[in-house]
């Protein structure tokens, strides 16, 4: 077991803060997403992770011992940089041997362990081939099992897809992923595309100005976020400003009522909650349906079809909604049409505004 933890861990530049008070704990084994927008920290957090940087306070342990102050080149970490940092001299077997090299491994030894990462990587067949021949999706691989050449404990994977095509993107997420859960390696990804995370994590952090707004299952994030921030970031979603009683019932921006599951959790003011509705809980229905509790009426100003799936805009009186739908569920579905839009209460999720800048 090599947990490994941070406590209080900031990061300051000059008067700016880049990382502020981080506490967390990394699953053993697992692959844990650093998720955010452009400057929020996550690879400042990253990088002082993988000894590349100090922190100005606080301090990180691994397996019970501090490593803190452990120069980068003896926390026996993996990483895989944004630009990959192969040696365009090498050969593919040179580029993954080099790791070896640097701790004298035996020439032996050395060559067993190249041989069983390209098979790994799928790529035995490239071992004698330049770097600088290879496609991208392959010098990916290449630049992984180098990282993981020498058994690293923990491997660090900084935005490693973020050059690709989106095609072949989706395709090494899921052959990152697959490589992770066959070695069981500890592992900590940094990206800013929440469909990525969702893809790969065991957990997610999602982080906002250096700090941590939430920690979880990708699932539970999406379905439960803290925060508008946390809501607007993961995924589609319609959030709404709202007042409410505190008795289940919330006022939309047109004057609409609807019952909300967890409104009576939520107190009684106004103003500093949102309604967060995901597109795909929103039902269509026709106005031969009939009106009824949470059905608004609407009309469809844009729809968007990717052939499996329809993504509906519905102008509502006040405020627009985005629902998900399928053609075999809304047949018909046509600009201009009249609709009821219905939000199912245990789907309506109320939760704290985005602080004011």
């Amino acid at each position: 077991m090599n947990p490994l933890t941070l406590k209080a861990v900031t990061k300051r530049f000059n008067a700016a803060c880049a990382v502020d008070h981080v506490d967390l704990s990394v699953p053993d084994g697992k692959l844990v997403c650093f998720l955010g927008p452009s400057g929020c920290g996550k690879t400042t957090l990253l990088r002082m992770i993988a000894g590349l940087e100090m922190p100005s306070a606080g301090n990180i342990t691994f397996g019970g011992r501090d490593i803190t102050h452990t120069p980068a080149n003896r926390r026996d970490f993996g990483m895989v940089f944004q630009a990959l940092a192969l040696f365009p001299h090498m050969t593919v077997a040179q580029n993954i041997a080099y790791p070896l090299r640097l701790r004298k491994t035996g020439a032996a030894e050395q060559a067993r362990r190249v041989t069983e990462l390209l098979e790994m990587i799928q790529l035995p067949y490239m071992r004698d081939r330049p770097v600088t021949q290879l496609s991208g999706g392959q010098r990916q691989r290449v630049a992984i099992a180098r990282a993981i050449a020498s058994s690293p404990k923990l491997l660090l994977l900084d935005e490693p897809l973020s050059a690709l095509d989106a095609k072949l993107r989706e395709a090494m997420q899921v052959e990152i992923r697959l490589l992770q859960q066959r070695l069981g390696i500890t592992t900590i990804m940094v990206t800013h595309d929440q469909r990525e995370a969702m893809t790969m994590a065991d957990e997610i952090v999602v982080m906002e100005k250096g700090r941590i707004a939430q920690v979880g299952k990708p699932l539970d994030i999406y379905r439960d976020p803290v925060s508008e921030f946390v809501a607007d970031f993961i995924g589609l979603g319609n959030i709404l400003p709202v007042s409410h009683d505190g008795q289940g019932q919330v006022t939309l921006p047109g004057g609409q009522r609807v019952a909300v599951a967890n409104a009576a959790s939520t107190g009684s003011q106004s103003g500093d909650i949102r309604l967060l509705i995901r597109p795909e809980d929103i039902h269509l229905k026709t106005f031969a349906d009939g009106v009824g509790p949470n059905r608004l009426a609407g009309k469809i100003t844009f729809i968007r079809d990717v052939g499996a799936t329809l993504e509906a805009t519905i102008d509502c009186a006040g405020f627009t909604l985005t629902a998900a739908t399928t053609p075999r569920e809304t047949p018909g579905l046509a600009l201009g049409m009249p609709v009821l839009a219905e939000l199912p209460a245990q789907a309506c999720k109320l939760i704290a505004a985005r602080a004011a800048h």
